[in-house]
């Protein structure tokens, strides 16, 4: 079974190891190794590692030989076929699942070879100093955050999410990977190294990830404190080798240069876009230049911004993108285009004559774009949906919450006339009688605005009491603007305005429930999502002849009564709904969609092709020859290694094909620990303790193979893990084994990390003959035993992917077994299973009864599948779902029928 290399290398500074190695130990360490490289130490390091000698194994080398040559040492020293993790010694593993959650991310998709973590400064410092980064080429100072910013820790980054690079301060390296590209290139001493590993894994399809859900301290350097420049010096030549070797393709790899002009810090929402957007369009290939519109100070924090702003322009940029709430600015750049929205249901005229000399525009949503053609704007027009920041904005962001634990209403104020505070706080006054426990907050953001917005609120707040608190002047980093939404129970607006605010978006993202009239921008999202306030047609007295909305004083009174009367419900649900809703408005989706309209006007290069994404089954190893490695790859890579999953659903024969396997020599573990049952006398060859690890993993998750569970807690999936361990520890005494258990096909995906190179077979059947069975023998319907089919099959596949895998057709079986047996063989064997018999003529006849077929289905049957359950079928039945990278997803309306099986009984 495979196990994990945990490679801690040392170089004096004892305490430091000894606190790294007594936490290490501490933590759960599941079919670990831990490997200490001692790199040449010279002080009681050597001697102090004797004390741990029970726990650990020791590789001492003769003289420090830097960081790349030391964990190179500790990879050759690991088991074969173990996955590698590299740890410096100046970690700190104060959470105890962490290695458990690396395997899972490792193992989420087939492609990821490379996994990190997010990694905090040393106690009490709160700092981010590592979630996955990047490398520019202009002065190649890898980043250690995406933003480019130096943030403290407010629970941003905790999915997991693919990066360019990780700090290999740790990093899991998968077995494959390995195999694949090498170790660590020993032309770098110390420093460079990882991001050069990812460039070349991802040059070989591989992805690195960072694993959002653990977190683990660092004290950066720790090892070569006070060296005397020695690390600034080593830093330098490994600079000058990665600069060598890699500036110029970062170079090439950009599409050509967009300048992005407009203001990083006023108006709130198009500065806002500005900040979330210029990162993400310069990863995907668009060399982002920002020129401000106005005087702004830049934060030398953040390097993203500061970057873009410092960049030399050619002399026309391949595109303009101008993003300004006034559309006075003109636009610098080859193809010109407008990021637009305004207030009204029509732009005022001076507006719509301004934007003429866009080539095209950008708007949020069809209110906008409705707006610009009402005012007689014929510059084609695209809608660009604009997400959120799920990295930022979700239920877990930490913050305050009231003291008193009185309901908090938030509301955001930038401008006096269009965001009606006025209105909001008399509303509020009529909700809630003096004794209850509620409070309106009203943040005065700071701008040209805010002194005279809070002058005004003085008499309407002085006559509400202390239930209405004003913060103004009072600024924090936009990042942690998570904080200020999540430390409030609900959002509210008095908005008469119809511009898109983001808020919006960013309180459901948080979790919380959003009062606001559905007008504008916000109509579908507060109309679909929210508690939508009534309103009417008004004109902004600033611009005559611009209609905006004028929020109903009862509506908004009523719908602020209403949620705190249900604050309790609607914060459940909330909470329940955030993660999908976030999922469904993905700021990353927005920049997907912003690169591809900004190349439709033919001035940005054509997109680098993408190398064709990694299979744990590529294991050949493909070192260039500017890798200098004294390690060798397993010879046997690309063999398989004698052990077989079979996979298929309840009632599709998996049994027979167990059954055959074993005929040819696999081994299903001993006969005593194998269940029988009446419907199949012959064996089910399902090993007892296998089948007994799946039922509790279901059934501690809330679930049973037909009521099928939600997401499992991480410790279910770990105990599951350490059960299913056991078995297959027990299993690899005689290879050639197989397992087989229908809910392994819902399963399997959990135990990709404790198997080394498997064959997965894949048992078919018509999913018509599978629930005329399931009927007969469980006496459920149709509709859900299709439903069920389509999941065990999809995730099945799914976690397949990538791996040596073969499909068997039960019918094929019946009607000619000792072909198929013979075709099972020679696919097994080709994949390079070792041991097995080639298939004995008399004994597959007599192993294979066609009579325990217990349903048929006539091939001219009049019974109609689902399109998408037909498309799955014929995918299997031609073999074309071998071919399938990606997995496929569950049809609507199964999942919907799922979803309300589990809630019932049958």
């Amino acid at each position: 079974m495979r196990g994990a290399a945990l490679i801690v290398l040392a170089w004096n500074q004892w305490p430091l190891t000894r606190r790294c190695l007594d936490s290490l130990l501490a933590s759960e360490l599941d079919s670990a190794q831990v490997i200490v490289v001692d790199n040449g130490s010279e002080d009681e390091t050597h001697d102090a590692l004797a004390s741990y000698a029970d726990r650990i194994r020791c590789v001492r080398l003769p003289e420090n030989l830097g960081f790349v040559r030391g964990m190179n040492a500790g990879i050759a020293s690991a088991r074969p076929d173990d996955d590698v993790v590299l740890l410096n010694n100046d970690l700190v593993f104060d959470q105890r699942d962490w290695l458990n959650r690396l395997r899972d991310a490792a193992y989420s998709s087939p492609d990821i070879g490379i996994v990190g973590c997010r990694l905090l400064g040393t106690e009490p410092d709160d700092h981010l100093i590592h979630s996955g980064g990047f490398i520019e080429p202009d002065r190649l100072w890898g980043q250690q955050t995406e933003s480019g910013r130096s943030e403290r820790d407010v629970s941003q980054y905790v999915r997991t999410r693919r990066v360019q690079g990780i700090a290999f301060a740790v990093a899991y390296l998968r077995r494959d990977c390995i195999d694949r590209i090498g170790v660590l290139d020993e032309a770098f001493h110390s420093y460079y190294e990882d991001t050069d590993y990812c460039l070349r894994a991802a040059d070989a399809g591989i992805a690195t990830v960072v694993a959002g859900n653990v977190t683990l301290r660092h004290e950066q350097h720790g090892s070569t404190r006070d060296d005397g420049g020695f690390r600034e010096g080593l830093r330098a030549q490994s600079r000058a080798t990665f600069a060598a070797r890699w500036q110029e393709r970062l170079r090439d790899n950009y599409r050509g240069t967009v300048l992005w002009q407009g203001m990083s810090r006023f108006p709130h929402a198009q500065s806002q876009l500005l900040r979330t957007l210029l990162c993400r369009l310069d990863a995907r290939g668009l060399r982002m230049a920002f020129a401000p519109t106005g005087s702004e100070f830049f934060d030398a924090q953040d390097f993203r911004l500061d970057l873009a702003a410092q960049r030399l322009l050619p002399a026309a940029p391949a595109v303009a993108l101008v993003s300004a709430s006034d559309a006075l600015l003109v636009p610098n750049g080859r193809y010109k285009v407008g990021l637009i929205f305004g207030e009204w249901e029509r732009f005022p005229p001076s507006w719509a004559q301004r934007l003429t000399c866009f080539d095209r525009l950008l708007v949020p949503d069809e209110f906008q774009r409705n707006a610009l053609q009402a005012s007689g704007v014929k510059v084609p027009i695209n809608v660009l949906a604009l997400g959120v920041e799920r990295d930022y904005l979700h239920p877990g962001v930490p913050t305050l919450r009231h003291p008193d634990g009185a309901c908090v209403f938030l509301a955001i104020v930038e401008d006096w006339t269009r965001d009606a505070p006025d209105v909001l706080v008399a509303a509020f006054n009529r909700a809630f009688s003096a004794d209850e426990p509620v409070e309106l907050v009203l943040h005065i953001r700071p701008g040209p605005e805010a002194a005279t917005i809070a002058a005004n609120l003085v008499p309407h707040v002085s006559a509400a009491g202390a239930r209405v608190r004003v913060f103004a002047d009072w600024g924090f980093p936009a990042y942690q603007r998570g904080q200020l939404i999540a430390a409030a129970d609900v959002y509210v607006s008095a908005r008469r305005g119809g511009g898109w605010d983001p808020v919006v978006g960013e309180a459901l993202a948080c979790g919380r429930p959003v009062v606001a009239p559905a007008f504008g921008s916000q109509e579908k999202l507060v109309g679909e999502f929210g508690c939508p306030v009534a309103s009417t047609r008004s004109e902004d007295p600033r611009h005559p002849g611009c209609t905006w909305a004028e929020p109903d004083p009862e509506s908004l009174r009523a719908q602020m009564r209403a949620v705190f009367d249900r604050r309790e419900e609607l914060a459940r649900a909330g909470r329940e709904s955030a993660d999908a809703f976030a999922a469904a408005h993905d700021l990353d989706v927005t920049a997907d969609r912003l690169v591809t309209l900004l190349a439709e006007g033919g001035t940005l290069e054509t997109a680098r092709p993408q190398p064709v994404s990694h299979q744990p089954i590529d294991r050949t190893t493909d070192v260039s020859s500017d890798v200098s490695s004294d390690v060798l790859s397993d010879p046997d890579a690309n063999t398989a290694a004698g052990q077989i999953v079979v996979l298929g659903m309840h009632r599709s024969g998996t049994s027979s094909v167990a059954g055959l396997l074993a005929v040819l020599g696999a081994w299903p573990g001993p006969a005593a620990d194998l269940l029988r049952g009446p419907d199949n006398p012959k064996g089910h060859f399902e090993h007892g303790e296998l089948h007994m690890a799946c039922l509790r993993r279901l059934r501690s998750a809330g679930g049973d193979w037909k009521q099928l569970p939600s997401l499992a807690q991480p410790a279910v999936v770990d105990q599951f893990r350490r059960e299913a361990g056991v078995v297959l520890d027990t299993l690899e005494t005689q290879r050639p084994w197989f397992i087989k258990e229908p809910r392994l096909c819902l399963l399997a995906h959990e135990l990709l990390p404790l198997l080394t190179r498997p064959v997965f077979v894949h048992v078919t059947r018509d999913p018509r003959e599978i629930g005329e069975s399931l009927a007969r023998r469980n006496g459920i319907s149709r509709e859900l035993a299709f439903a069920l089919w389509e999941r065990y099959t999809i995730d099945a596949f799914a976690a397949s992917i990538g791996q040596a895998r073969i499909i068997v057709g039960y019918a094929e079986l019946l009607s000619d077994p000792l072909a198929t047996a013979n075709r099972l063989y020679n696919e097994l064997t080709g994949f390079g299973v070792a041991g097995l018999t080639a298939p004995n003529d008399a004994y597959v006849d007599r192993w294979v009864d066609p009579a325990l077929q217990h349903a048929r289905v006539d091939a001219g049957s009049e019974e109609s599948l689902s399109t998408e359950l037909r498309a799955l079928h014929e995918a299997i039945q031609n073999r074309s779902i071998l071919a399938e990278r990606e997995p496929r997803q569950l049809s609507f309306a199964s999942a919907r029928v799922i979803a309300h099986h589990a809630t019932t009984r049958v």
